[in-house]
């Protein structure tokens, strides 16, 4: 008799020959507990960041820039859920602020990296030959270069503001995602498929765009997941140097770097901050680790 236990993998196996790629990552996702909470989290958060204070200036009766100096440093209470800050400004209506600003330059920077790199990445690596030796020669040029060292004078140059972030953070981080993207596309090239495509009269932008450029998708949605969570910590980082979004404009990050000076008089200035940017990028590099292993057929196995 068969053993059941082999004859469920077997028939699983059927069931997963018999889907798409795309489906199969779907499904893969649904049935990881630890991905889908993340994504979970992550999209709760990022809708309540960005619907959410509105709602709450109307029913709770704050504003994100209203001040007053004898409610300085209140703990939490039904008034201010989430207590106040030292100029006595609501701090659950600045840490959703502050969050649409976070996320919004991490999923911007994010994606804009992620399209130079992956456009960098397929002209070099399908074409080859001297725009290659340029590409990787500017790569490796820049990657010689410490990241940090390169934001703080491009913060220290332009005025620190979201739009500037986005920009800078973007125009520095395509380097990996360019990287990864070409080495994939030098394998991808010389596949049947590819041969097969030029042999029928094929133009390079449609092998391009309708041959190679779906099969490196899954290593984008990896990569812009995991950097979304590293431009975070990046902004945060540029905050408490001072080179990030400038008061009184909350963000995550330079409300925690604010707190460190009023830690003794309210300690819940530093913890809702921390929280939130500590959980944010944990759910990033979750989400991404799922994807990984969702995308990659060899890891599912």
């Amino acid at each position: 008799m068969s053993d059941p236990i082999q004859v469920s993998q077997l028939a699983a196996e059927s069931i997963n020959k018999r889907r798409s790629f795309w489906s199969n990552a779907v499904y893969h996702i649904w049935h990881d507990r630890l991905t889908l909470l993340a994504l979970v989290i992550l999209f709760l958060l990022t809708l309540a960041c960005f619907v959410a204070p509105p709602i709450v200036e109307e029913v709770l009766h704050v504003d994100v820039e209203d001040a007053s100096v004898r409610d300085r440093y209140l703990p939490p209470s039904p008034e201010h859920i989430l207590g106040t800050d030292q100029l006595g400004r609501d701090q659950l209506i600045r840490l959703l602020y502050g969050g649409r600003i976070s996320l919004l330059i991490a999923y911007s920077a994010s994606l804009l990296s992620m399209t130079i790199g992956v456009v960098v990445g397929l002209v070099a690596g399908y074409f080859g030959g001297i725009i290659d030796d340029v590409v990787t020669w500017f790569i490796s040029t820049l990657s010689s270069i410490p990241s940090l060292f390169l934001l703080l004078i491009a913060s220290a140059v332009f005025s620190p503001s979201a739009t500037v972030l986005v920009m800078i953070l973007g125009l520095l981080g395509w380097v990996q995602m360019a990287r990864l993207v070409r080495g994939q596309i030098l394998s991808l090239k010389q596949q049947d498929f590819v041969l097969a495509a030029r042999a029928l009269g094929s133009s390079h932008l449609h092998i391009m765009l309708y041959h190679i450029l779906p099969n490196v998708l899954s290593i984008a949605l990896i990569s812009v997941t995991i950097s979304a969570g590293n431009l975070i910590l990046t902004e945060s980082g540029l905050s408490f140097l001072g080179l990030g979004v400038q008061p009184p404009t909350p963000t995550w990050g330079n409300m925690l770097s604010d707190s460190r000076s009023y830690f003794a008089q309210g300690i819940h200035l530093v913890v809702w901050p921390g929280s939130l940017i500590t959980i944010t990028v944990l759910c990033s590099f979750l989400l991404g680790d799922g994807l990984r292993d969702a995308l990659d057929p060899r890891s599912r196995k």
